[in-house]
């Protein structure tokens, strides 16, 4: 099986995401997401991706957070629609991590579990993925887990699992404007 690092926004869009992608690869979840507000809110959303791959027994990375990261990315882009400019900017900064963690790790692919929610553009979420992979030589596996009811069944493996679902991506421009 081909290693693929799957970069993981959270744990209820970690659930099913590593159910589909698990069928063909071998996986490695990669938390990344210095956009997130608060490093209270990052340690509480990785713990529960941790919960996601210790009950499926997969390894997951935790990024250090670097939350001034994505103010260098987004600056001047605060005020932004949601899905516009500012987004693509953090999408690029957060698989730009990926790429460069998937080539330290020799793992040849990378994806993402954004694309599962209904509030993103896997369109987008893909051409910025297969741009950033091409630069370090990865192959971005473009997906829209939408497509395939994911969000529904990771809102019920949520719930079995207990799991917190946040009702926005994460960064403080984006807080109320989702959900």
């Amino acid at each position: 099986m081909e290693h693929l690092l799957l970069h993981v926004c959270c744990g209820p869009d970690l659930t099913y995401a590593y159910e589909y992608f698990s069928k063909e690869y071998s996986v490695t979840g990669y938390f990344a997401n210095d956009n997130i507000d608060t490093e209270e809110e990052y340690e509480k959303r990785f713990y529960q991706a941790k919960i996601v791959a210790d009950h499926y027994k997969f390894m997951i990375i935790k990024k250090i957070y670097e939350p001034e990261k994505f103010l260098v990315a987004s600056k001047n882009l605060e005020n932004e629609r949601e899905m516009g400019r500012r987004c693509e900017e953090c999408h690029r900064m957060n698989f730009r991590s990926a790429v460069e963690k998937a080539k330290e790790i020799n793992a040849g692919l990378v994806s993402t579990t954004l694309t599962i929610s209904p509030h993103k553009n896997a369109e987008m979420i893909n051409r910025i993925g297969c741009e950033e992979a091409s630069k370090k030589s990865v192959r971005f596996v473009e997906e829209n887990l939408k497509k395939h009811e994911g969000f529904k069944k990771a809102t019920e493996i949520s719930k079995r699992f207990n799991l917190y679902r946040q009702n926005w991506c994460g960064c403080k421009f984006s807080r109320g404007t989702i959900g």
